[in-house]
C-alpha cells in the first residue's frame, strides 16, 4: 500500500484549499478501495490528473469566465462539440451560466446526452467539482446514490471533504483508470478523464512531478 500523506500533497501543492487537505487527511481507505494506492505508479497517475484537474487543489468548481481568445481556443469551432463561432464568443463573453448552458446542457445536444443534462439549467448547475472536475447530472446522480447523498439536489456537496475523493476514487474506477495508469498510459488516462486531450502537455508535466514523488 502506497501512502498519499499531507506533506506530500504540500509539496505538489502548497496552496492547496483546506477541503482538499481534508479530503486527503483520512484518505487511505478510499483509495485502497478503489486499489489506487495499490503501486507508486496508479497513485501517481491519479494524482496527476487530480492536480491538473483542480489547479493544484485550488479550484473548487469550474469557472466560465473566459475571454473570447479562451473561449475559442477551448470550445471553438473544431475544438468542442460545441463548435463556438467567435462572433457567439463574443456574446458570451461575461455571461458563465450562459456559456455553461451552451457547452454542457440543451445549447449542445451532443455533450447534453452525453452528460446526462435533461433540463434547461443543467449545463450550468452540474458543472465541473471537486478534484477531478466531476461534471454532468448523470454522475451527480449516480455518485449521490452511492454515496447515499443527493448531489443533484445539492451539487456543492461534490465539494464536501466527506465526499470529494470517495467521488474522484469512484470515477477513477467507473473508467478503468487503474489499467491504464498500470500501463503508463496517459493519453488513455487523460481520455478516460477529460474525455479527449485537453491539457496533455500539463499532465505530463504534473505526472513528472508525481513520479519523482512516489518512486
Amino acid at each position: 500500500m502506497v501512502e498519499v500523506t499531507l506533506d506530500q500533497l504540500a509539496q505538489l501543492a502548497p496552496e492547496a484549499k483546506p477541503q482538499y487537505r481534508e479530503a486527503f487527511r483520512n484518505g487511505t481507505e478510499i483509495l485502497t478501495r478503489h486499489g489506487i494506492n495499490a503501486s507508486p505508479l496508479r497513485v501517481a497517475h491519479f494524482m496527476a490528473q487530480v492536480l491538473h484537474e483542480s489547479g493544484a487543489c485550488k479550484v473548487l468548481v469550474e469557472s466560465f469566465r473566459f475571454s473570447v481568445p479562451r473561449m475559442l481556443e477551448i470550445f471553438g469551432v473544431g475544438k468542442h462539440s460545441a463548435a463556438i463561432t467567435p462572433e457567439e464568443a463574443k456574446l458570451l463573453e461575461g455571461k458563465p451560466s450562459t456559456l455553461a448552458e451552451r457547452v454542457y446542457g440543451l445549447g449542445n445536444p451532443k455533450k447534453a446526452k452525453e452528460l446526462g443534462n435533461i433540463d434547461p439549467g443543467d449545463g450550468a448547475k452540474f458543472i465541473g467539482r471537486g478534484l477531478i472536475q466531476m461534471t454532468g447530472r448523470a454522475s451527480y446522480d449516480m455518485f449521490g446514490k452511492r454515496l447515499g447523498i443527493d448531489l443533484v439536489a445539492n451539487p456543492d456537496l461534490a465539494i464536501d471533504p466527506r465526499f470529494m475523493l470517495s467521488i474522484a476514487a469512484g470515477e477513477w474506477g467507473e473508467k478503468g483508470c487503474n489499467a491504464f495508469a498500470d500501463a503508463d498510459d496517459i493519453v488513455k488516462v487523460t481520455k478516460a478523464i477529460n474525455g479527449g486531450r485537453i491539457g496533455l502537455k500539463e499532465r505530463r508535466a504534473w505526472l513528472e512531478k508525481t513520479k519523482a514523488t512516489w518512486k
